[in-house]
């Protein structure tokens, strides 16, 4: 996925409610991360694929055959639930997504086929928490940052994003992402995660490539000072911005869930500020400049 930002030089850092503590995972409850952290457990999945084909558990790189040696398969059209979720590596961030479905309407289990048959292809879900180690220190993959202070460590949740890479939104604003994202998917819009929380070290690779101008390298801000560290700041797939189905429909729609545009040159950075966004909302805008 493409990530970008550039922060203006007046720009204010802001740190949300994890900040300030020395461990922010402490303030949200263990049932509720549950909940936020498998969204899919308590949805109802549509099988679009004329070739959904099963996959073996213990190897979901085969297909399960029939006796005649046919693959099997879920039949297009099928309402599912999903009670499990295995990820294999695509490539360096991509993964392979496989689910285990059955039916919604009897509860038999069909098997575990790829979530590339479902309607949405398992896009913004939640697939599990990310909770800090103990020995983790500042640097590590836990741990928020704002204007070059370590705020502590945070726990983390793991969310399918674009090109089927796996993105991390901090717990605390989690919620309000998969409200948003569920809003759009009732108004027949899909909002696609390009970019979430970042480690110290994975800001410092974007802001080093930039530095040195590598190629592939878009504008970074040093590490420890972008709002990617501190769990507030969202890279939305909405392409080039407005004439965008997604953008467009985030234009009118995201301040209502506590999300705003905070940099001017990027139409794809939106940050969880609420109060920024009530006020945006209150004067007919979706940014703060």
């Amino acid at each position: 996925a493409a990530v970008t930002e550039f922060d203006e030089k007046d720009k204010k850092h802001y740190s949300p409610g994890i900040g300030g503590r020395a461990d922010g995972a402490a303030a949200v409850k263990s049932q509720e991360v549950k909940m936020t952290a498998h969204s899919y457990r308590e949805k109802t999945f549509v099988v679009d694929n004329a070739d959904a084909r099963l996959r073996r558990s213990d190897d979901l790189s085969a297909f399960v055959l029939s006796p005649n040696g046919a693959i099997k398969t879920i039949a297009p059209g099928a309402s599912i639930r999903i009670s499990e979720v295995r990820t294999t590596p695509a490539g360096s961030k991509a993964v392979n997504l496989f689910v285990l479905a059955r039916s919604a309407d009897s509860g038999t289990e069909f098997g575990w086929t790829s979530a590339n048959n479902l309607a949405q292809r398992f896009l913004s879900e939640t697939i599990g928490a990310i909770e800090p180690l103990a020995a983790t220190n500042q640097f590590g993959p836990n741990a928020a940052w704002s204007n070059g202070k370590f705020l502590g460590q945070i726990m983390l949740i793991r969310v399918v994003g674009t090109n089927r890479e796996i993105e991390h939104v901090a717990a605390e604003t989690a919620d309000a992402f998969l409200d948003m994202a569920g809003a759009a998917q009732t108004d027949g819009r899909t909002v696609g995660l390009n970019s979430g929380f970042r480690s110290y070290p994975e800001q410092k690779q974007l802001s080093d490539g930039w530095q040195r101008k590598l190629p592939g390298f878009n504008p970074a801000n040093l590490p420890g000072f972008s709002n990617h560290q501190n769990g507030i700041a969202f890279d939305f797939d909405v392409g080039a911005g407005p004439g965008n189905l997604t953008y467009d429909w985030m234009a009118r729609n995201a301040t209502q869930f506590g999300f705003v545009r905070t940099v001017k040159r990027e139409v794809w950075h939106w940050e969880f500020l609420p109060e920024e966004a009530d006020a945006a909302r209150r004067r007919g805008a979706h940014e703060t400049f």
